[in-house]
C-alpha cells in the first residue's frame, strides 16, 4: 500500500506548478467577485483546488517530465485559458500581470489566453522564461509591447 501511494504522488504535477495555478485562481476570483456571473466563473475553475492533482484539472494538460531522471513524474505542458472570461457580464478588463504566476512553469509548451480582454503590456521578461513554449495563442486581447524574439526559434 505504501508503494502505491508513493507511485501515485509521483504522477502528480509539481507542487510549485499547482501553487501557481491556485495563486492565479485566487487573484482572478477576487477581481471578478462583483461580476453578475461570478458564480459561473467559479464553477469553471472548481476543479482547481489544493486537494487534487493539477494534471486532472480542467483547462490543464500534463505530460511525462522528460528532463527528470524520474520517468514517472509529470509536468504541465498545455494551459487552455481561452475565453475564460468571455461569458461574464460585464466582461472584466484583466491586467496582463494576472499571467505572472504562469511564467515560472517552464515546462509549458502551449499557452492559450485568447478572447479574455486582457490589457496592458506584454510581460516579455515573463514570457522569456517559458523556454519550451511552441504555441502562444493571445489574440482578441488588448496587449501592447513585443514578444521576446527567442520564442520564435
Amino acid at each position: 500500500m505504501v508503494m502505491e501511494i508513493s507511485f501515485l504522488s509521483s504522477l502528480s504535477c509539481p507542487e510549485y506548478q499547482k501553487q501557481a495555478f491556485l495563486q492565479f485562481k485566487s487573484s482572478v476570483l477576487a477581481k471578478i467577485a462583483h461580476s453578475l456571473n461570478s458564480s459561473e466563473y467559479s464553477h469553471k475553475l472548481q476543479s482547481w483546488n489544493s486537494s487534487s492533482d493539477c494534471c486532472g484539472w480542467d483547462f490543464v494538460e500534463c505530460s511525462t517530465d522528460h528532463t527528470s531522471n524520474n520517468s514517472t513524474s509529470r509536468v504541465v505542458t498545455i494551459l487552455y485559458l481561452s475565453e475564460l472570461f468571455w461569458d461574464l457580464s460585464p466582461q472584466p478588463r484583466e491586467e496582463s500581470s494576472m499571467l505572472a504566476p504562469f511564467f515560472h512553469i517552464r515546462s509549458l509548451e502551449e499557452l492559450h489566453i485568447s478572447h479574455n480582454n486582457i490589457q496592458g503590456e506584454i510581460l516579455g521578461d515573463g514570457l522569456a522564461n517559458l523556454s519550451n513554449l511552441v504555441h502562444l495563442g493571445m489574440h482578441e486581447n488588448n496587449l501592447s509591447g513585443s514578444i521576446p524574439p527567442h520564442l520564435f526559434h
